[in-house]
Parts: structure tokens; sequence; C-alpha cells
């Protein structure tokens, strides 16, 4: 990814290569009252339902007070994680308006929409802000296909929170 490339173009790209969209920007046409430029909703907006951003972890996990303060900025001792996520529905195109754009949108990605239906994507990665920095707190996540198998076939008998598995 180019220094300067957003995180939605770099997803935009990968789904228009699996024809879930038409092109980086496309747009289809939004409902009544839709809040989406005058050309249109972007495409991947169907799929992209968190954004690109993230939020604030807190006491309950999804916690916007933090950097939603009078200056508007994180600060020391603030908790993070940015959450891209894509998820693939095929009843979202059931929300888009009837008309000869999205009709034809429809037509164009709906190979692609019945092939990676209801699959969702999602990868937190989670900071804090310290007085020395950002301190990436998900740095040794498995990322990779390899990796998560690879930690899935590894046998567990001991339960995260203490317990047995199979023991009453």
């Amino acid at each position: 990814m180019a220094a300067n490339e957003s995180g939605r173009a770099v997803i935009e790209k990968g789904l228009a290569r699996l024809g879930l969209i038409d092109s980086v920007g496309a747009t289809f046409d939004p409902p009544p009252g839709g809040q989406c430029p005058p050309a249109g909703c972007p495409q991947v907006f169907l799929y992209a339902l968190h954004g690109y951003g993230g939020h604030g972890i807190g006491l309950e996990v999804h916690d916007p007070a933090q950097y939603y303060g009078p200056n508007g900025k994180f600060g020391v001792g603030d908790v993070f994680t940015v959450e891209p996520g894509l998820y693939i529905s095929p009843d979202d195109f059931a929300l888009l308006p009837d008309t000869p754009k999205n009709r034809a949108f429809r037509a164009r990605v709906a190979p692609a929409v019945e092939k990676y239906k209801w699959i969702g994507v999602r990868i937190e990665d989670d900071y804090a802000l310290t007085d020395s920095g950002l301190e990436h707190l998900s740095a040794g996540a498995p990322r990779e296909i390899s990796e998560i198998e690879a930690l899935m076939r590894q046998p567990r008998t001991e339960l995260p929170g203490g317990g047995r598995c199979g023991a009453r």
C-alpha cells in the first residue's frame, strides 16, 4: 500500500477485484433521504458497515467518550481499536431503490455476491496511547490464514478464564 493510499482505496480495489463492486469510486443511487453525495453512494458502503475507522475501548467496550472530549483528540491513557470490517449480505441490496443504475449494478455483482454471501471479515487492531507514545497492543496476534490455522490446531485443555474443557 502506498503511504498516501487510504484504507478505503485498498478495500475498494480488493472488492473490485472480487467483482463485488464495479470499480474504485463506483456509486449506486441512494435510498430516499440517504446521506450521499449528489453523484451517489460509494458501492463499497454496502459492505463496509463500520466504515474505515474504529472506536475507543473502555469499560463499555465500545466507548466513544474517550476521544469525543472538548478538544476531540486522544489523550494519554486512551485505548482504541482500528477495525475495518467487510460483510457480504445479499439482504443489503434489498435496501437499494429500484433505479436503472441500481438494477444494472445488482446484475453485474450478483455472481460475486452469491459466491461470497454471508462472509464477514473483521480485523481489530488495538492501541494504547501512553506517555512514551503509541503501543500496538495486538501486534503479536496471528494475521495470516496459515498462522490462524496453526493456532487452531494446537490442543487447548485450559479455558482462558480458568477451568478445563470437558470438566464439570
